[in-house]
């Protein structure tokens, strides 16, 4: 396969890459891929990851078969360049996908489009959101970045009301189905389909994102029986309208973990699951009301920590993990378990030893938000009283115990201890006491910055907000 041209940065990781050398039919070391990617949930709300009121029971025995990732990040915390980076293996700032509704560029080397050139079959099901504002917006075969077959849409969210779908052939279609529902048909329709070939298989729910509205199965939160984490303020708590949102998210994350099941299901009952990897993640988490803060795109936990569930051949069972990982390491790790090469554009890590069972350090992750410049806004009253504010640009680096936040006039807004603070609820930011932490994070921050070229507290050049002109389906 030959990569698309460009320059490359500087690596912060450097790989030994050979040239492609395409592997067209199926064997028994060639795995399938099944990425599950629902939109907005936070890596907190799943009973394997402690929260007392969902339950996740298929999404649990998942994770006991696998790998669980405690630890792991959004790269930026908001759709679009989420999932950029998850197809790239590049920052933000590397590609232009810096916000919601832009155009990724043609150019950039997707995962999917190498596994395509190594003799996978490639599909995906649900919301894109790489293809500019369109809404719902058909997606064709030259922007689809490498997945062959695609049913789906730009972006928008319909449920409960139905769904809103482009068939591959750009048919639009409007199923009286719950979409999470009708996604995981389609999703168990395309894994039957494929006989010769190894397939990636990408479905991108689009709940548990608002509307907060489970199907009246799922919708059994009451307000009384909601157990809050310990960073939302009181006045929050009892606010009935965010009672009401809470208890839909969770039923969301219940029907989903209901379709989780369905799949899994048919991977036993088809016999693909002794040659599929199964991994759920999501692009990023959802406040709801945690420090005053509501939805997205700020580098708390709630909004930062997105989970990372993996299973399948070479993957090693009852794995949990503390190792730091993010977004941006998806996509090589991915390509390592396929046993297929890594593109020198991608920059994340490989964490494919760690899965297997050996031992990684990693020692940061860097991450970057709302890379726009401007002011931010004040948000509601914290539990401590001190008044949380949304961030304009912001970069945060986080190590294995500490996070730190840096907003685009370079001051320092957020630094807590993960360690003895895992709610965040102390900000030890410019406190005297902590200056020689801060100082030594900062200057990590700063390095990483360097060596992945971002002109942070600068502005980022935005990829176009409208893609080119086709005429092809």
């Amino acid at each position: 396969m030959m990569f698309k041209p460009r320059m490359i940065p500087l690596l912060l990781i450097v790989f030994s890459v050979e040239l492609f050398l395409p592997n067209v039919g199926r064997t028994e070391s060639t795995p399938n891929l099944l990425v599950l990617f629902p939109d907005q949930w936070r890596r907190q709300a799943f009973s394997c990851y402690g929260d007392p009121n969902v339950k996740t029971p298929h999404i649990d025995r998942l994770a006991s078969q696998g790998v669980r990732f405690n630890r792991c990040y959004a790269t930026n915390p908001v759709c679009s360049p989420a999932r950029a980076i998850f197809l790239t293996s590049r920052y933000g700032h590397q590609t232009g996908l810096i916000q919601n509704s832009l155009s990724l560029p043609s150019r950039e080397t997707t995962f999917p489009e190498v596994l395509a050139a190594n003799g996978y079959a490639t599909g995906y099901i649900g919301k894109w959101h790489l293809d500019g504002p369109a809404k719902p917006g058909f997606v064709p075969g030259s922007r689809r970045q490498g997945y062959q077959w695609f049913e789906g849409f730009n972006r928008g969210h319909w449920f409960p009301a139905g769904a809103q779908y482009f068939t591959n052939q750009g048919q639009l279609k409007k199923p009286a189905v719950f979409e999470s529902i009708y996604q995981t048909d389609l999703a168990i329709d395309f894994m039957r389909r494929q006989q010769s070939k190894p397939f990636l298989l990408f479905v991108s729910y689009g709940t548990p994102h608002t509307p907060y509205r489970p199907p009246a199965k799922y919708d059994r939160f009451k307000s009384a029986d909601l157990k809050w984490r310990q960073n939302v303020p009181e006045k929050i708590r009892r606010s009935p309208v965010y009672s009401k949102h809470l208890g839909g998210y969770y039923g969301l994350c219940e029907l989903l973990d209901h379709e989780t099941g369905r799949l899994l299901k048919f991977l036993d009952e088809s016999g693909l699951a002794r040659n599929t990897v199964v991994m759920i993640t999501s692009d990023h988490g959802d406040a709801h009301g945690s420090h005053g803060l509501h939805h997205k795109g700020q580098p708390e936990e709630e909004s930062l920590g997105i989970p990372w569930i993996i299973r399948g051949p070479g993957i090693k069972p009852g794995v949990v993990t503390e190792t730091l990982a993010a977004t941006i390491d998806f996509a090589p790790t991915l390509l390592s378990l396929c046993q297929v090469d890594i593109p020198p554009t991608m920059v994340g890590r490989n964490l494919q030893p760690l899965l297997s069972g050996k031992e990684m350090k990693v020692p940061w992750i860097y991450t970057q938000g709302r890379m726009t410049t401007g002011p931010g806004r004040a948000q509601a009253v914290g539990n401590q009283g001190a008044r949380r504010n949304i961030m304009a640009a912001w970069r945060a680096i986080v190590t294995p115990r500490y996070k730190l936040a840096v907003d685009n006039r370079e001051k320092v807004r957020l630094l807590v201890d993960l360690d003895q603070d895992p709610f965040e609820m102390q900000n030890l930011a410019n406190e005297p006491a902590h200056a020689a932490l801060q100082q030594r994070l900062w200057k990590e921050l700063k390095q990483v910055g360097q060596q992945t070229r971002d002109p942070f507290p600068n502005p980022v050049a935005a990829a176009p907000a409208r893609p080119p002109k086709t005429t092809t389906p």
